[in-house]
């Protein structure tokens, strides 16, 4: 197959998963954006299996999807941790 001079050729899509991903991340004290206002994370629950954020000062639950928050950034790969202490 041949190619113009300006078109490039994709790579070939890649067959191993890499590992990585990226999910927001609820926890407790993560400030988060609602409405264009900042939050502060209370705590998360799983509801009927639905996860639920609570946020400081308000009562009622809110579903993430409503809430603005960088994803974090994680591995699905073991990393051995040293041994920190002895029997």
């Amino acid at each position: 197959m041949q190619l113009a001079s300006n078109e490039v050729a994709a790579p070939p899509p890649s067959t191993t998963r890499s590992g990585l991903f990226h999910m927001p991340l609820f926890r407790p004290g993560t400030e988060v954006t609602q409405n264009g206002r900042r939050e502060i994370v209370s705590h998360v629950i799983l509801r009927r299996r639905e996860l639920m954020v609570y946020l400081q000062g308000h009562d009622d639950p809110v579903k993430p999807d409503r809430l603005h928050l960088a994803p974090s950034l994680f591995t699905t790969e073991r990393s051995p941790q040293p041994l920190t202490w002895f029997l």
